[in-house]
């Protein structure tokens, strides 16, 4: 398969500044092996025009040394100016951006994938809403995808200068944070991350590292070693200077982290995330102080060590953020802790952050991109020999629900065979599944999952996990409203196929199945004993347990309604009138010493929410929303 890469004049900058010796001769052989082609424009040219190697033996100017490797191609002053007037004058980028939007257009017309390599934003979403059909990248992936497709020997070079690229694409894109939003910009380079190959695991050198890229990643290495309070040889320890010291605000973030988990609950999660956003910000603004004195190299090495750091952190501001109901802060959290796992090559992190992310575009019914996280989540899996199952029943519900049928189809084929090879295990990850879905508001497919749960609990005799499982089906019958009581075609067909019961546990399980349905239904009925006098908390809920939110709605008059899921009672509405609250699906509730009373919901509010029963509280600031610190902060 032949590649077509259109490249505009930043990509040109970063590898002047940035690209070690021996690039242009890994570079040229990508050339002549016939199966990639580089272009440019004469605008490029003039751009970097006087941009040097500088890493390179001499200096030598970048196009006479890239001469032979890129082909130049001259684009009509009329097709320009027609893309302009196309796409309005004002929200025209300069023209020789708009003249490698017109190349790489014409080669698209002509059949060619093209992907067009910039870190200029406004040129992916320019192309996408004139329909010119290419693709586009930033250079960070341009030289991922290159190391991917490339030979072996070369891959080490162009990973580390990818990850360098990167540092440099992210320093400019948080830099700009006050001047644009950047979740846009954010959310594409993720996904340029997820669209194409991934870099396979390489094997390690056995020989001494002689070059400045072995080097660097050796003292990068050193760096976090040395920030994680482990020894390093006192001559790296010489090469890092003062780096260990000016990066040593960034550990304060795991010890806060950890504070955050010191007990199982919290009832405090946007003071949680309050403060952890403001450690995240004072050590960062540490660092940037230690670093602006010192040179880029200098930068390079500390960005890459503190990654793990950010990384961390922000996982657990998404995670906090998502609890709050601020899915876009969420989001845009979880992007970074995914660029951050990126520059430091963590498939794990780098894993978790897509499964975070997926789930969020789940929940917000975008099936296709969240089909494309969970199924690089999955690729990354199977590099670092993890559990695949999650990954792949997500990608096949998910593909399903976009339509791909053959795709869904084949993920839960895969999927079954690792049900069939240990169906305890995946008991377990089923009802992980199942809860997360519960915890993005999406029950009707969490009831499909934890059923198939159901199937694996009962053929490997988990008495108390069928228990769990049965109060798990209850909240997601408890969660549905009237509009998730409309099943997804085919998807129940879909999933049967993973997991084959046996046939002397289908009766057993066909009756306990029977039995949650007769508990199902008996909740969708109003209580028949209500309360209309104040009574004691403790006569709903006995002291020490507490009840379940599965849904927060807000009405128009910024009164919330939160319904939850007594044990015995079923699903019950709180009505507060306070305003909006940040609560979500999963947080507990506990009614405190406030009196409550009981009444019938009215007929429209019981169809609409299923509820049986609506409770006033006496004293509101009595109550208390608590969530497991683990799923707060990401730390088990």
């Amino acid at each position: 398969m032949s590649h077509t890469w259109v490249i505009d004049s930043n990509c040109f900058i970063h590898l002047g500044s940035m690209a070690p010796d021996g690039f242009l001769k890994d570079f040229t052989a990508l050339k002549n092996s016939g199966r990639h082609e580089f272009l440019v424009t004469p605008g490029v040219h003039n751009e970097v025009r006087t941009v040097r190697f500088q890493r390179c033996k001499n200096k030598p100017v970048l196009l006479t040394s890239l001469e032979a490797v890129l082909t130049t191609v001259s684009v009509d002053e009329a097709q320009i100016r027609g893309l302009a007037n196309l796409i309005g004058e004002r929200a025209s980028p300069q023209d020789v951006d708009l003249s490698l939007m017109v190349l790489a257009s014409q080669l698209t017309r002509e059949g060619r994938e093209v992907v067009l390599v910039t870190d200029d934003f406004k040129m992916t979403t320019t192309g996408e809403k004139a329909n010119l059909g290419y693709t586009t990248c930033p250079p960070s992936t341009f030289m991922q995808r290159l190391a991917e497709l490339g030979p072996s020997k070369t891959r080490s070079t162009f990973n580390s200068l990818s990850r360098r690229i990167r540092a440099a694409e992210m320093r400019y894109a948080i830099s700009r944070v006050n001047e644009y939003d950047i979740q846009a910009k954010l959310t594409w380079m993720v996904d340029s991350l997820i669209s194409g190959p991934k870099a396979k695991a390489s094997t390690p050198r056995q020989d001494a590292p002689d070059t400045a890229d072995d080097v660097d990643v050796i003292l990068s290495s050193a760096l976090r070693r040395c920030l994680n309070g482990e020894q390093i040889k006192a001559k790296h320890r010489k090469q890092l200077g003062n780096l260990p010291e000016i990066c040593a605000p960034m550990v304060a973030l795991d010890a806060h982290l950890s504070s955050l988990s010191t007990k199982s609950y919290s009832n405090d999660v946007e003071g949680a995330y309050r403060m952890t956003l403001l450690a995240l910000s004072e050590g960062l603004e540490a660092v940037g102080l230690g670093l602006a004195p010192l040179g880029e190299h200098s930068a390079e090495l500390a960005n890459t060590a503190i990654a793990g750091f950010i990384q961390r952190t922000e996982t657990a501001l998404g995670l906090m953020a998502k609890m709050s109901g601020q899915r876009e802060s969420a989001r845009l959290h979880l992007s970074r802790a995914l660029q951050a796992a990126t520059l430091i090559d963590d498939k794990f992190a780098e894993m978790h952050g897509m499964h975070q992310l997926g789930l969020l575009a789940t929940g917000s019914d975008d099936w296709e991109r969240a089909a494309r996280l969970f199924e690089t989540a999955d690729r990354q899996a199977q590099s670092i020999d993890s559990n695949r199952l999650p990954y792949l029943v997500l990608s096949g519900i998910n593909r399903h629900l976009n339509h791909d049928f053959e795709l869904a189809k084949n993920h839960i084929q895969a999927a079954q065979s690792l049900v069939m090879a240990d169906k305890a295990a995946a008991c377990d990850a089923l009802t992980d599944i199942g809860t997360s879905l519960l915890s993005i508001d999406q029950p009707g497919l969490a009831l499909e999952i934890l059923d198939e749960a159901m199937e694996c609990a009962l053929e490997t005799e988990q008495l108390e996990q069928l228990d769990a499982l049965a109060e798990r089906l209850l909240m997601a019958n408890a969660a549905m409203t009237q509009i998730d009581t409309l099943h997804h075609d085919g998807l129940r067909d879909l999933l049967d196929g993973l997991n084959t019961i046996a046939e002397a546990s289908h009766e057993a399980f066909q009756a306990k199945i029977d039995s949650i349905e007769q508990r199902a239904d008996l909740h969708m009925k109003p209580l028949e004993d209500t309360w209309s006098d104040w009574q004691p908390a403790d006569r709903l809920v006995p002291e020490g347990e507490a009840l379940t939110v599965v849904r927060s709605e807000v009405d128009e008059h910024e009164h919330t309604l939160i319904v939850v899921h007594h044990g015995i009672l079923g699903a019950l509405g709180l009505w507060l009138p306070e305003g909006r609250l940040p609560v979500s699906p999963g947080h507990l509730l506990s009614l405190g010493s406030s009196r409550v009373k009981v009444a019938k919901p009215p007929v429209a509010l019981q169809e609409q929410h299923r509820i049986r029963g609506i409770v006033a509280i006496e004293d509101a600031s009595a109550l208390d929303f608590i969530v497991p610190t683990d799923a707060m902060t990401g730390q088990d």
